[in-house]
């Protein structure tokens, strides 16, 4: 099985010894580096670059919020020293800037913080699909390729599913949302499972999974009778 070396960018030292530990279980996978700051990781990837001539990392594991700069900047000087890996965003940050900024830089994960192994495991399988699907040299010999690697490469959007969900329900989920009828409006897992024909619970998993992806705002209603239960405001501009 082929094992991809991987780069944590991680100030948080706990946060990141359980990323390694999630590595470990995942299987198939060399941790090389940790890094808790932005001068660490540019540090070990220049001294990386001048001994072996290559950065000798497949896979990095990035968190925005460093103690002396932004994630982002430790990317931008690996993307114009000519890294072409996969970089697997794991952070707190979803403001939309951020995640256009990542996405432009070539990020094809993005997981909010906090999530679990099964949502951590999920990521890797689609980044070693996406890396697996665009590996090799040459050229393609037909469209069909083409197309083929283009859709490991979007499959890291919001229709990246946890398994049991279903793009169509999603779609169905962001259109309620987006409702023209109620621009800008909050609705429960329970308004929104009415809109699109689900149960509470399976337009909460929905809405979470949105939510995890920073395109669906979450917070709690007031001012309801019964039991308290959270609104989500659509925040993203596309799926």
């Amino acid at each position: 099985m082929t094992v991809d070396r991987v780069l944590i960018v991680e100030d948080e030292l706990l946060t990141a010894d359980t990323y390694a530990e999630y590595l470990s279980r995942a299987g198939g996978y060399l941790l090389v580096h940790r890094s808790g700051t932005l001068a660490d990781a540019v540090r070990f990837l220049s001294a990386q670059r001048r001994e072996h001539g290559s950065f000798g990392v497949d896979l990095v594991l990035l968190d925005m919020n460093l103690p002396d700069g932004h994630g982002l900047e430790v990317l931008r000087r690996m993307r114009s020293a000519g890294f072409t890996g996969a970089v697997l965003a794991m952070t707190a940050s979803t403001d939309m800037e951020t995640i256009r900024q990542a996405m432009a830089l070539g990020v094809v994960q993005y997981l909010v913080k906090p999530f679990g192994y099964p949502e951590f495991a999920e990521r890797l399988r689609s980044v070693r699909e996406l890396s697996s699907g665009l590996s090799g040299t040459g050229s393609v010999t037909s469209q069909e390729e083409v197309d083929r690697a283009f859709r490991h490469h979007n499959a890291g959007g919001a229709s990246d599913l946890p398994k049991g969900l279903t793009e169509d329900t999603l779609s169905a989920v962001i259109a309620a949302l987006q409702s023209p009828d109620h621009p800008g409006a909050g609705h429960s897992a329970g308004e929104v499972g009415a809109a699109v024909g689900t149960s509470r619970v399976t337009a909460r998993r929905y809405l979470e999974h949105l939510h995890r992806r920073g395109l669906v705002e979450r917070a709690p209603r007031h001012g309801t009778p019964g039991r308290p239960e959270n609104e989500y405001r659509w925040a993203g501009t596309s799926p």
